[in-house]
């Protein structure tokens, strides 16, 4: 889920989102692209109705509203081809230096693993692009994050060349809506629920997602 050269935000999440609402007679209006961190203010503070693709964790079901599952998304680890010996789990990260974007959260397990195990810094970063290159640069060892957002960044900076993602996932997740519990729109979750389970009975998620992936090969 990204904005396109236009700054429309797209995806399979906005899409669906947005059929919904309009079904509901509500108009959508999206936000401009901020760090994790300051989504959730928001959030919070009632300044954001919705995140259009946000994982389910424990911590964020205390606070906000999930929609039903839409998809799931795998996290990959990406590291400099250069590197010679390849890390075949989680824990052979052990001892190298990783980052990940600012304010994810891939999950109780994954958050687990890395805090008894891994030294994972998260800099406050606006874009992809910036914590890619800390890897090109040789200032960190791998980085976690989305494997196709990763894949994708590797693509935009032509770094096929300079950065891999390794095979196995780091973990994999479900993306949902979430709902701010300050927002009037948390009384829509129930009726937006049904109507997104209809949507997805009716393979419109997986319309979208195959609409989405053909726009992306004929780039």
């Amino acid at each position: 889920m990204r904005a396109d050269e236009t700054g429309r935000l797209e995806g399979v999440l906005p899409d669906l989102g947005k059929r919904i609402f309009k079904a509901f007679d509500i108009s959508v209006e999206v936000g401009p692209a901020f760090p994790w961190k300051r989504l959730f203010v928001m959030m919070d503070n009632g300044q954001l109705d919705v995140i259009a693709g946000a994982f389910h964790t424990e911590e964020r079901k205390e606070k906000y509203g999930f929609s039903l599952p839409v998809m799931t998304e795998e996290i990959a680890v990406f590291i400099p081809r250069a590197m010679t010996a390849k890390p075949g789990s989680l824990t052979d990260l052990a001892g190298l230096n990783g980052i990940k974007p600012f304010g994810a959260s891939y999950g109780a397990e994954f958050d687990r693993l890395a805090a008894e195990f891994l030294s994972i810094e998260a800099p406050p970063f606006d874009d992809f692009e910036t914590y890619m290159g800390l890897l090109i640069d040789g200032k960190a060892d791998y980085l976690v994050m989305p494997r196709r957002y990763g894949q994708e960044t590797i693509e935009a900076m032509d770094a096929q060349d300079h950065v891999e993602a390794l095979s196995w996932p780091a973990a994999v997740n479900t993306l949902h809506f979430m709902f701010s519990r300050a927002s009037p729109c948390i009384q829509l979750l129930d009726d937006f629920n049904e109507t997104l389970d209809q949507l997805i009975s009716a393979g419109q998620a997986e319309s979208l997602l195959e609409a989405y992936t053909v726009k992306k090969l004929a780039r």
